[in-house]
């Protein structure tokens, strides 16, 4: 297909310019220990940052689509990058004589909005890009996201070492989220005449637009929903606890520490390859795949060790990350891009439950782990919560189909 002139590619690189530079956020795990020996809280204070991170952001994902929807993306990405700037730069004046909870609140909650702001307007204008090219679109974007915490690790392990946890959060304050706010002068979104080329180059007709309380109403959200909610339980349950397992096993630190590096590559690898993969195979029916693989490999770590080990955690990683690019395009194929930020949010919304969620369930069923290494009953749990997907996204199918007929019925 000849490039059509209006294309953007500016728009593109600045959206995933502002993916790159808030996935910071999800590097938790890398502050983690330096936060515990700096401040002098407790270990078991903080492990729920993390989680708390992921809800947070998942709420400003839906407060940034409805904010997308109503006064547009480089809005969005502007108050996304300031509320990200000010949660890090807030987190840079804590001192150790603060509560726990001070952290949750600039790093998980002020900082996690932003992010989910600038997440929400930033997936969403590419999408509308590529409409003929949804899971290439979400894939791209979320690789982008996903890439940053194995790119900027090193650099900001070296930044705490060298100017502690407060000088860390303050370069950081002044530097990607700074690079977030000059990219939103760039974001622009396509104009209706070049969605009307596209659709007439394809033979298409203009697809319909749902609003989100006519989205609710149809088996398809409920079904990309419960999905979100179940799928990620074995990431949540198992990930955290990758590097603690691998020891108890018997396995060398250096390969310990090797399976957590990989688990950002295969994070980012599987984030672009399932959602180009769904342009051609099916959205649902990728994810689907994904599940059973969930499915095994959760049931394979209760017992697996050595290099059999690395490849279950990554297979694991790959069934949590590859969907992350499908879910947003599947939204959009049902329910239409123009509120799709607020669409897609809505769903979304049950991932932000699944992580504490899960997270708290593990630590209940395994509270021995830590001194056993047995987290038996946590992956067991997570091999069941694949089964969820497993019924859902058949269902989701057979809605989307009957859904189409009976429009192409009406217009009759």
């Amino acid at each position: 297909m000849k490039k059509n002139p209006e294309f953007r590619l500016s728009a593109i690189i600045a959206c995933l310019i502002s993916m790159f530079s808030v996935g910071i956020v999800y590097l938790w795990s890398v502050f983690q220990q330096p936060v515990v020996d700096y401040y002098g809280w407790s270990v078991s204070s903080v492990t729920m940052v993390s989680s708390a991170i992921i809800f947070v952001y998942v709420v400003g994902s839906l407060i940034g689509g409805v904010l997308n929807d109503r006064k547009g993306p480089r809005f969005s990405i502007v108050l996304g990058s300031i509320l990200f700037c000010g949660g890090l730069l807030l987190s840079s004046f804590l001192t150790p004589a603060m509560p726990v909870w001070s952290i949750y609140l600039t790093y998980g909650v002020v900082a996690g909005l932003g992010v989910g702001l600038v997440y929400s307007a930033a997936l969403n204008v590419i999408q509308k890009w590529y409409p003929h090219r949804r899971g290439f679109a979400t894939g791209i974007s979320v690789c982008a996201f996903g890439l940053s915490a194995t790119v900027l690790a090193p650099l900001i392990t070296m930044l705490i070492n060298r100017f502690e946890v407060p000088g860390a959060f303050r370069i950081l304050a002044f530097t990607f989220p700074v690079a977030a706010f000059l990219c939103s002068f760039f974001v622009v979104t396509p104009s209706q005449k070049y969605l009307d080329s596209l659709n007439l180059a394809r033979g298409g007709k203009p697809q319909r637009d749902y609003t989100p309380r006519e989205a609710v109403r149809h088996l398809e959200f409920w079904s990309l929903a419960l999905s979100l909610l179940f799928l990620p339980a074995a990431y949540m349950m198992i990930i955290p606890r990758v590097k603690t397992l691998a020891i108890a096993r018997g396995m060398s630190e250096g390969l310990a520490t090797l399976t957590v590096s990989l688990t950002g590559v295969a994070s980012a690898v599987s984030r672009l390859l399932a959602a180009s993969a769904s342009d051609k195979v099916g959205r649902a029916r990728t994810i689907w795949t994904l599940s059973v693989v969930t499915l095994i490999a959760s049931v394979c770590i209760t017992f697996a060790s050595g290099w059999f080990y690395v490849v279950v955690v990554l297979l694991i990683v790959a069934g949590y990350s590859g969907p992350a690019g499908i879910f947003p395009a599947m939204a959009s194929d049902s329910f239409g891009v123009k509120y799709s930020g607020t669409n897609y949010g809505m769903a979304f919304m049950f991932l932000g439950i699944s992580s504490p969620l899960f997270t708290m369930i593990s630590n209940l069923v395994s509270a021995s782990g830590a001194e056993t290494g047995n987290y038996t009953a946590s992956f067991v749990i997570a091999a069941v919560g694949c089964i969820v997907p497993l019924v859902m996204l058949p269902l989701y199918d057979v809605a989307k189909k009957k859904r189409l007929a009976r429009e192409a019925a009406e217009q009759v």
